[in-house]
């Protein structure tokens, strides 16, 4: 199954801290690339910046704990269920629960555990499940 395209457009490479992307990031931006059509320079030209100056981080030894590229589902006091995935700028879409690991919400989830609690924007909840 194909990578889904990395849609961000307008995304500045990270200047001040490392250009981290998931394996997955990569694969779909090299695809992406290498799929467009004459007339999208611009599209290709970021792209190209990205994947320049990208490190792509894999799984931690420990998936216990979260790191960049997990996908974190926290339960609030309400048994709602929201999954947050920790990536890099140019793969974050926010609407879709990948964050970019500098946010607010991913550096309140980054190194905790299933069972800990967390406190984000919207309210409380626990750590329920993080896969990578």
């Amino acid at each position: 199954m194909p990578e889904p395209p990395v849609r961000k457009r307008g995304v500045p490479v990270p200047k001040d801290v490392p250009n981290y992307i998931t394996a997955e990031g990569e694969r779909a931006m090299r695809a992406e690339l290498a799929a467009l059509q004459a007339g999208a320079e611009e599209r290709a030209h970021e792209l190209s910046e990205h994947l320049a100056t990208a490190i792509v981080i894999g799984p931690p030894e420990d998936r216990s704990r979260v790191a960049f590229g997990a996908a974190v589902t926290v339960e609030d006091e309400h048994g709602k269920r929201t999954r947050y995935r920790l990536v890099g700028a140019i793969e974050a879409s926010p609407r879709d629960g990948a964050i970019y690991w500098r946010s607010p919400i991913a550096e309140a989830l980054h190194d905790l555990q299933v069972g800990d609690s967390v406190t984000l924007p919207k309210g409380d909840g626990e750590i329920v499940a993080i896969d990578y």
